[in-house]
């Protein structure tokens, strides 16, 4: 099936343009508001009045609402297009001017967590209780105000100038197979071929080709974990993952808790389905590439736009008209980027921007199933963002621990919509296997991610690292949980090199999992018939940042202390896996 002419987002509901006055004078606006801010409140705070703190505050948020709106266009404008250099210009050269604004506001977080314990308390009924709770949270790592803008001001020469080298280089890539070459998404797309050949081909030239890159990616792998541990060592922070967690907000001992179920399982669950799969192929052992491949009596049947649409919105409604209503609009206002284009950024994700505007969705859809998925997936996130956004910019953030939620409950509506209707048993098989695959990649493959980031960061401590050291840990930690079934050779050592959430956000990777264990705990609540269930997970999404994860799924009778809870989760996989396996 040809690629339809599929969807592109319009970024005028931001600015008409990014050389429009529209552009420029909310820049110029923004500087004078900061600086009449800073006048009126800088070394004032820690010692006023409630009243005054909370008229703060309010300002405080419109002067955020401005920041984030800029960075949420830039951003969404850049990243559909790195290579153009004007783009990138442009870009780089906002980001510097908004390190410069936002320097000057640093003193106000600050000044917040100087408010005495006394004054805080009697701020308790006032709608940003929340997020100044947040903000103390923060305030045993927070330094002097003159080290924090020189943290900050350093950042768009360190931190940020890696993680940027790493997207440009990974955009610029090419990957040849056959005659043609091809760009990260459309390789990768090739891996999931019902043809082994090709399979085979672009998985050995994906390989390569991080293999010839390699230096520079170790370069900035072993950089970015410095720069990591010289900023926790400075706060205070005592292990390499405490500083995610926090901004996680989320209980390490639940993490820890959720991390040692996975891995008990991993025999269970990752080991007995891939030797399954490699049963069903005829061998031993499938090659690290036939991993996703699609199965010898499976027809691969393409996708179209519409029908994938018709699909999402269907399975959506079928679970609560009041969420399908909400998804429309990211179809009917062009709040969706989904063409594969040349220089656009790969993957896929749901983008909050800020409460007055609206979230916008990227994909690089390809008319596979996994796509449509995929489409769920982050319509979920926007869902999720989109009502959140009630609360306001400092309350709509949601914790990583819940960011999952929605994506991952979603894409379990869409898998038991497009379940029912399949037709005969090979559909059905069809559909549980490709469901099953998707929820080892969300749970056992992002477990096995987080320990590899744990190993490499704690070993980067002693030392920097060699290409063959970070090597040895990535098939170590793959080995352990793909099982003896998966066969790993060749240049499968340097597929470390192309992971994003490495480089952009380090430890993110357990919210996938921690997501998808909760979202199955959650469905089968869902399934049991508990009472008055769509209107507490309603007002779950909506709850945005004010309220903890451990209260608000207490609301279900769900503790993510209890290994039981992550252990249900990780039981829904074993029952699909228990269901394909009774088919035969």
């Amino acid at each position: 099936m040809p690629l339809t002419k599929l969807p592109e987002w319009d970024l005028k509901d931001f600015y008409p343009s990014y050389k429009s006055k529209e552009f420029n004078s909310e820049i110029t606006n923004l500087d004078q508001n900061i600086n009449i801010f800073v006048k009126k409140y800088k070394g004032k705070i820690s010692k006023s009045n409630p009243s005054f703190i909370k008229k703060s505050i309010a300002e405080f948020e419109q002067i955020e609402e401005i920041f984030v709106k800029i960075k949420s266009y830039i951003f969404l404008f850049h990243c559909t297009d790195q290579l153009n250099e004007e783009k990138t210009s442009f870009y780089q050269k906002t980001q510097e001017i908004l390190i410069k604004l936002e320097s000057k506001m640093l003193f106000y977080n600050l000044e917040i967590n100087k408010i005495s314990q006394t004054v805080v308390k009697s701020l308790s009924n006032s709608k940003f209780f929340p997020w100044i709770k947040i903000q103390r949270k923060f305030k045993k790592y927070q330094k002097s105000e003159s080290i924090e803008k020189v943290l900050m001001q350093k950042s768009i020469t360190s931190n940020n100038a890696w993680v940027r080298l790493f997207d440009e280089t990974m955009a610029r890539l090419t990957f040849k197979v056959g005659n043609k070459k091809l760009n990260e998404s459309e390789v990768l797309n090739l891996m999931s071929s019902n043809k082994p050949s090709v399979r085979k081909h672009a998985a050995i030239s994906f390989g390569t080709t991080l293999k010839k890159n390699i230096h520079l990616f170790s370069l900035i792998t072993n950089t970015l974990s410095k720069d990591l541990n010289t900023e926790n060592t400075l706060r205070g922070f005592e292990t390499c993952d405490s500083s995610r967690h926090l901004s996680n907000q989320v209980d390490s001992e639940d993490v820890t808790c959720l991390v040692q179920t996975v891995k008990e399982n991993y025999s269970s669950l990752s080991h007995r389905y891939y030797k399954y799969k490699a049963k069903t192929f005829g061998k031993s052992k499938l090659d690290y590439w036939d991993r996703n491949a699609p199965y010898p009596d499976q027809h691969s049947k393409d996708i179209s736009w519409s029908e994938a649409k018709k699909i999402v919105l269907e399975s959506y409604s079928s679970f609560d008209k009041r969420i399908s209503e909400i998804v429309k609009l990211f179809f009917k206002n062009s709040w969706i980027h989904a063409p594969v284009m040349k220089g656009k950024t790969s993957g896929a994700f749901a983008h909050p921007t800020t409460p007055s505007c609206h979230p916008y969705i990227l994909l690089n859809y390809q008319n596979k199933v996994r796509d449509v998925m995929t489409l769920s997936h982050e319509l979920g996130h926007g869902v999720h963002q989109y009502l959140a956004n009630q609360n306001g910019l400092l309350l709509a953030d949601t914790p990583l621990t819940l960011a999952e939620t929605a994506s991952v409950f979603g894409e379990m509506l869409t898998f038991k919509f497009i379940l029912k209707k399949a037709k005969s048993e090979i559909e059905r098989k069809t559909v549980l296997r490709s469901k099953i695959e998707d929820m080892l990649n969300t749970v056992i493959r992002q477990i096995s991610f987080y320990e590899f980031e744990r190993l490499v960061h704690n070993k980067r401590t002693l030392g920097e690292l060699t290409v063959d050291d970070i090597n040895e840990i990535w098939l170590e930690t793959q080995n352990e949980s793909l099982g003896n079934s998966i066969r790993i050779s060749g240049e499968f050592k340097y597929f470390w090199a192309y992971i994003p959430h490495f480089i952009h956000s380090p430890f993110y990777v357990y919210a996938y999992a921690f997501g998808d264990c909760l979202v199955n705990s959650l469905y089968a609540k869902y399934e049991d018939g508990e009472e008055s269930f769509n209107e507490k997970y309603f007002n779950l999404l909506k709850s945005g940042g004010t309220k903890h994860y451990s209260d608000l799924l207490d609301n279900f009778g769900l503790n993510p202390k209890d290994q039981k809870f992550w252990q249900s989760g990780l039981n829904i996989i074993k029952n699909l896996i228990d269901e394909l396996e009774n088919l035969g």
